[in-house]
């Protein structure tokens, strides 16, 4: 640069003499110890003609105390008019702490020098930060101009740019260093500045916003806040900041800090935020340029949502989110050929519609009675396992198989998990995401009593599909206790007043949370699908009525069953050994009647239960095991237009149903991005 920039100010109040520096059309940034009064006069020393301009103190710093070595050492100046001048712009946070060291330059009015200024040249000595509010300068050369009295409240700039940098608040003479605030911290403090401070990736319209939501979203200590509709040049009095606030906030900040933060791998900073927006802004300015997959601040407002206590700010707070997330989805992904290898987790492809199968079947002679009709016998077991249950495969109709389709399935998930909170006695954790190109995306997470689950998740459902891939499948998968693992979720009805349950609005299935969370069954789930991707049908494997009286034998025996495990009857409690042995194999895919057989061992064999497991195979044998939820759904649909005298078959139909390829945890990053 070759002139000073016309934005840098002195400022005159109660006496006292100090600079300052105009960042938008009439406000202009100063040392909360410059100008303790109401009132006081700013001149521009670049445009002498200008004259004084009378200005009134809008805001300072919340946490400083009256001293220039206080935290939050910053005010606010609003001028009585327009100084028609460019004001000030900030440089990137890291810029004075490049390599090779950058030359800033501070412009102060000490003794002597109070009518025209001086100016003094400076270099930051670490990007570490004093008491996490200032950063140390040294003279440039080690000599020259020091800041001293007048320089408190400039504006220390790059030389090359002119960029504000941050601004000087203190000198010492003993060490002949300085401190400035950061242009980061100076945000931290104050929330329009946030509009001003670069932060990549990260439009000033979409920062406007989310800090206006961010001040409704207030609570006791959230201060500093501006009217929700002021900019940098329009300030509320500090006195109503946080009056809407959400008690529900108090004290949960750090948790919703880590919680937003820590599985994508941000450092959250030790302690707890001194409010909402320094949470909000330590994401902004420390979390990195926003990338698919890494997208802290969308993970924050949802969760944000769910603890404001009021609706149509929630709403608004989770269409931020949305809105931040689709501007940084990926390009589309060009089709996929089809094969195993190309598809990666992507490989569930259905081999042939089944409406054609169906056509297929009628046209091709059974070898045995139709399974509708024809009860299940259960094969007879060798000497040495006399106690174990019997195991075996149902045989489905004998007709040639399809050939394998090029078009893979893709889905489009949406994942419900609900698990017992270990806060709150009797209430629930639940919590609504949605997959896309292989991440998670939080719709919402909340505390809730059992009573209020279906109505909140329904709810969030509807809001999943507006985050969901439109060129998949949508599929809906609750991921529920090992107790809830016979509700019936996908009876659920959509809306209040409407009779169509969620299982015929999209398919549903329904995962193991216990399993979710162990790595060894999630290990070999993985590896299991690795196998079924491969066959073109799914055999089902019968458990038969009697049970087992060895139930860790079951568990050894289906580990080597590639396919559906039907069940005849439903758990008898959570602890229930049949069912326990069956998702610990783990089998990725069981089906039971939630009403089946009662008798147990007395069971004849000719009973409901043995009926289902004949109907299972009627439908599902020919079909990959990926295309099975597809086929469910069809079903469910049909069980739910039923008009016969007995009920359908699947009207009450348990399908857990687990790949976990198309739930993956949340990946972290690869390094912690905080500098």
């Amino acid at each position: 640069m070759t002139r000073s920039p016309a934005w840098h100010a002195r400022i005159d109040a109660d006496g006292a003499v100090g600079s300052g520096f105009l960042i938008a059309d009439r406000t202009v940034l100063t040392c909360a110890h410059v100008a303790t009064g109401d009132r006081a006069s700013v001149v521009f020393p670049g445009v002498p003609g200008l004259g004084r301009l009378p200005a009134r103190v809008v805001l300072r710093g919340h946490t400083w105390a009256g001293g220039d070595r206080d935290p939050g050492d910053l005010a606010v100046l609003e001028l009585d008019r327009p100084p028609g001048l460019a004001p000030a712009a900030f440089a990137p946070l890291d810029a004075p702490y490049a390599s090779p060291t950058p030359k800033l330059v501070a412009y102060g009015f000490p003794y002597g020098y109070d009518e025209e200024g001086v100016q003094s040249e400076l270099r930051a000595t670490s990007r570490q930060l004093i008491r996490d509010e200032w950063a140390q300068l040294a003279g440039w050369r080690g000599y020259g101009q020091e800041t001293d009295h007048g320089f408190s409240g400039a504006a220390v700039m790059l030389e090359d740019t002119g960029a504000v940098a941050g601004m000087v608040v203190s000198h010492d003479p003993v060490s002949h260093t300085s401190r400035m605030i950061p242009a980061r911290i100076l945000a931290r403090h104050w929330a329009p500045l946030a509009d001003l401070v670069p932060t990549p990736g990260y439009p000033t319209e979409e920062k406007r916003r989310l800090r206006e939501l961010v001040a409704r979203a207030g609570f006791p200590g959230s201060h500093g806040f501006p009217d929700p509709h002021s900019s940098p040049d329009s300030h509320s009095s500090p006195a109503s900041h946080g009056a809407s606030g959400s008690p529900a906030l108090v004290g949960a900040l750090g948790r919703l800090l880590r919680a937003a933060a820590g599985p994508l791998g941000v450092e959250p900073p030790p302690g707890e935020p001194g409010s909402l927006w320094e949470a909000v802004w330590y994401l902004l300015s420390e979390a990195g340029r926003p990338e698919p997959g890494a997208l802290p601040l969308a993970e924050l407002t949802v969760r944000l949502a769910g603890l404001v206590g009021d609706e149509t700010l929630g709403t608004e707070l989770r269409d931020w989110s949305r809105a931040h997330r689709a501007r940084h989805d990926p390009a589309p992904v060009a089709p996929h050929d089809g094969s195993h290898a190309a598809v990666g987790i992507m490989s569930h492809a259905p081999r042939v519609p089944y409406a054609t199968e169906y056509a297929v079947r009628q046209a091709a002679p059974y070898t045995s009675a139709p399974y509708a009709t024809a009860p299940y016998e259960a094969p007879h077991t060798s000497a040495p396992h006399a106690t174990a249950p019997s195991v075996a495969v149902v045989p489905g109709p004998a007709v040639a198989m399809p050939p394998v389709s090029s078009s893979p399935r893709r889905w489009s998930p949406i994942l419900v998990e609900i698990k017992r909170s270990g806060a709150d006695r009797g209430a629930l954790l639940v919590g609504v995401s949605a997959y896309r190109d292989g991440g998670r995306r939080l719709v919402g997470e909340e505390r809730l009593p059992e009573r209020e689950v279906r109505a909140w998740v329904l709810d969030r459902i509807d809001d999943a599909f507006a985050e969901i891939d439109t060129e998949g499948r949508e599929l809906i998968a609750f991921a529920l206790p090992r107790a809830w693992l016979n509700k019936p979720v996908d009876r659920w009805t959509a809306r209040k007043g409407m009779s169509t349950p969620l299982g015929c609005v999209a398919p549903v299935v329904v995962m193991d949370h216990d399993r979710r969370a162990n790595k060894r069954l999630q290990f070999r789930l993985k590896k299991m699908w690795d196998v079924l991707d491969r066959q073109p049908g799914s055999a089902v494997y019968g458990v038969n009525c009697a049970g087992t009286a060895r139930p860790e034998w079951l568990t050894v025996q289906l580990q080597d069953v590639a396919g559906p495990v039907g069940l005849t009857r439903p758990p008898k409690g959570p602890r229930d050994r049949l069912h326990t042995a069956v998702l610990d194999a783990p089998a990725p895919i069981v089906l039971w009647p939630r009403t089946g057989c009662t008798d147990g061992a007395a069971c004849g064999g000719s009973c409901r239960g043995a009926a289902f497991l004949n109907a299972l195979a009627d439908q599902l044998s020919v079909l990959p095991p990926g295309d099975l939820p597809e086929r469910i759904f069809e079903l469910r649909k049909s069980a739910f237009g039923h008009d016969g005298p007995e009920p359908h078959w699947a009207a009450d139909l348990s399908f857990v149903w687990e790949d976990p390829r198309w739930f993956p945890d949340v990946p972290p990053l690869t390094r912690s991005p905080v500098g």
